[in-house]
């Protein structure tokens, strides 16, 4: 069964708006301190890796001719799978917003040796991914016999490889950002951490998570079984599953933050405002 494609908009909408808590909180206080750099590093780098395979599929392969079972995508491409790669592309334009506002508003790091850590691992990161595959879209390969051969290792790699790697990321990146949560001085609030944020993009992942199954294509008649066998479970999370993993992996996360700042206000005695220029979030107490 194929999610209606109203409902992906419904989804896409609702992803900007988890985000505006967040956007607008750094925005108003013009100092990302509080938000762990590696948090936002590593969030980042799990959009850019989903929609650099999403781009892959969507736009790469689309000049390719090449027969067999559907996989992440349709074949012929739908209206669905273009919808997809927006909702990716979406979600990663937004995490770079943030993190480049991140880095420009920092008053915590005086010598910018963290600002550039962040910011040469992700560079390093693009010529990995996103890089590699835009200037194949750009480039004619009509010549090139070898071209869909070249294309086909760089996914695998990238399925077998990077996307177990990216997903351990996830995974960091929450435990970096409550790092920054309890090491952070005694009154000193959540400084730009959005609590309205972190529960705004724990529903709403939550929600797209569930949604993935019915949004990719993977060739369940052909592989002959269900979700239910192991190795056909297993074939689906390498080849379109990890998605709603990572989803999943996030939602969860946010709500783990959550949880984490909550409890750092209680055991400070009561209810601990975080204060950012005209902005004051209460951090829930006794």
């Amino acid at each position: 069964m194929e999610l209606p494609n109203w409902l992906r908009i419904v989804l896409l909408l609702l992803s900007v708006v988890s985000f505006l808590p967040q956007l607008r909180l750094l925005y108003v206080r013009k100092d990302s301190a509080g938000l762990s750099l590696f948090y936002l590093l590593f969030n980042l780098i799990v959009a850019t890796e989903l929609f650099t395979l999403s781009f892959i599929f969507v736009v790469n392969y689309a000049r390719e001719e090449f027969a067999g079972p559907d996989l992440f995508v349709h074949d012929p491409l739908n209206a669905g799978d273009r919808m997809n790669l927006a909702q990716f592309a979406l979600v990663w334009v937004l995490w770079l917003v943030i993190f480049i506002a991140s880095l420009a508003w920092r008053s915590d790091d005086p010598d910018h040796s963290r600002r550039r850590t962040v910011a040469i691992l992700y560079l390093s990161f693009l010529l990995i991914s996103v890089g590699p595959v835009f200037i194949d879209a750009v480039t004619d390969h009509s010549r090139d016999q070898y071209h869909s051969w070249g294309l086909g290792m760089f996914v695998d790699v990238h399925l077998l490889l990077v996307v177990p790697v990216v997903s351990i990321l996830g995974i960091v990146a929450v435990v970096a950002q409550a790092r920054a949560i309890t090491g952070a001085a005694p009154g000193s609030g959540l400084g730009a951490l959005s609590l309205a944020g972190l529960v705004a993009q724990g529903l709403v992942f939550a929600l797209l998570a569930l949604s993935w199954p019915w949004r990719l294509a993977f060739p369940w008649d052909e592989v002959g079984g269900d979700w239910l066998q192991w190795a056909v479970l297993k074939a689906w999370l390498q080849v379109a599953g990890f998605v709603a993993v990572d989803y999943a992996v996030f939602a969860l996360g946010q709500f783990v933050l959550l949880w984490v700042a909550v409890r750092r206000g209680l055991g400070h005695g009561g209810i601990e405002r975080v204060s950012a220029g005209d902005e004051t979030e209460p951090l829930l107490g006794s």
